[in-house]
């Protein structure tokens, strides 16, 4: 894996309760052109991104076409609309149609950023200098097809 470590190619991460906090720009429908930031947690092992339902009602991604879902987890099963939010921008990369997650329980407040956003960039934690390293990932493979109807991890309730 080739990562620069250059002053321009990471993201600051913040700590709290044992959590690592990544800022990323949303820009959605009626929004500004520059986008707005979102606390996401950092999750090398969750599979899909999550959108708290509360930050789902804020940027009116509540609104969008959705697929009803049940999601199996490390936790149990839960309840969640499956989506695409219009875009993420991380560093200068920006992500367009984004499958998210919004789960029906108010129980969970936090956003998590998962693997179908992180296998677009070769990445590094530097956790002595609290950073995420991001380049470019040249050969992303996409789980659209896994995705494309809530797929292996979000699963249709009617199944």
């Amino acid at each position: 894996m080739t990562v620069y470590f250059g002053d321009d190619s990471f993201l600051k991460l913040r700590r709290e309760r044992g959590h690592l906090f990544a800022q990323i720009l949303t820009v959605y429908a009626g929004g500004s052109v520059e986008g707005e930031k979102i606390n996401f947690i950092l999750d090398t092992g969750a599979f899909m991104t999550v959108i708290s339902r509360d930050t789902a009602e804020q940027f009116g991604y509540d609104t969008l076409p959705k697929i009803l879902s049940r999601i199996k987890g490390y936790s149990g099963e839960a309840v969640a609309d499956f989506t695409r939010i219009p875009s993420l921008r991380i560093l200068d990369t920006l992500l367009t149609d984004v499958p998210v997650l919004i789960p029906h329980s108010m129980e969970l407040r936090q956003n998590i950023v998962g693997l179908n956003v992180l296998e677009y960039f070769n990445y590094y934690v530097d956790n002595e200098n609290d950073r995420l390293y991001l380049s470019l990932n040249p050969d992303p493979r996409p789980y659209d097809k896994l995705f494309a109807c809530g797929g292996v991890f979000a699963i249709h309730p009617d199944e």
